[in-house]
């Protein structure tokens, strides 16, 4: 049983090594981990902070960065307060900054406006984007990026944009994203090679099939050399 486990092992290191030789070239420090993995280190998932859906594509922010589909947009940003679905693209919102993209989710334009107080609501009549800030609403021109004060408030029929709801695999995308190469696959198999890749435990076994490992060795030499004085 001692020999089969050291046996394992050994082929198991090998292995390992035989890929990591080879690392560059399989892309692995270009591949993260999956997330079942990730429990092997004791770390978590980044949560998704806000989302919102329009023409089957979440945008979402998590870590402070905005991703749509789980791809990464934009960095350094705050929670989203809206999305709204334009001719040939998407408006998006959060608390100070605008983000337009066309009808494939690929970041055009990056706008900070200057205005007083947060953006609280994203919104549509059909044909304006209007915004909706703490004291006032206004219509945002994506075209020009820029911004017109409305006089009178916007009247009934207004679309606001609502909340969504990710589902665990949407979640697990976004968070998978966040997280990024943290844990690629060459660290995985570096870490499986020296027996770290289970915290505190791993390391001792590797220490008791190199034992194992070794006992073998010497008591081989030591039977070999009874056979040959007998």
């Amino acid at each position: 049983m001692l020999g089969m486990s050291a046996a394992l092992f050994l082929v198991l290191i090998s292995l390992s090594g035989l890929i990591l030789n080879h690392a560059d070239t399989l892309g692995l420090p270009r591949t993260a981990a999956g997330p079942w993995l990730l429990g092997l280190y004791g770390i978590e998932l980044p949560p998704v902070d806000s989302a919102y859906s329009t023409d089957g594509i979440l945008f979402a922010t998590a870590a402070e960065s905005l991703y749509a589909n789980g791809v990464e947009l934009a960095k350094g940003t705050s929670r989203l307060s809206g999305v709204v679905a334009i001719e040939n693209g998407i408006v998006v919102a959060t608390g100070s900054e605008f983000f337009v993209t066309n009808s494939e989710a690929e970041l055009v334009e990056r706008f900070a406006p200057d205005v007083t107080g947060a953006i609280l609501q994203l919104g549509t009549d059909g044909q304006r984007v209007l915004v909706a800030l703490q004291n006032s609403y206004v219509e945002f021109d994506p075209e020009r990026m820029s911004m017109t004060a409305l006089e009178d408030l916007p009247p009934d029929g207004i679309h606001w944009s609502q909340p969504a709801t990710p589902t665990a695999e949407q979640a697990e995308q976004v968070g998978s994203a966040a997280l990024g190469l943290a844990i690629n696959w060459e660290r995985v198999l570096l870490d499986l090679h020296s027996g770290r890749i289970l915290p505190g435990v791993g390391r001792y076994l590797a220490d008791l099939t190199a034992l194992a490992l070794l006992y073998m060795c010497f008591s081989g030499i030591v039977l070999w050399t009874r056979r040959r004085q007998s």
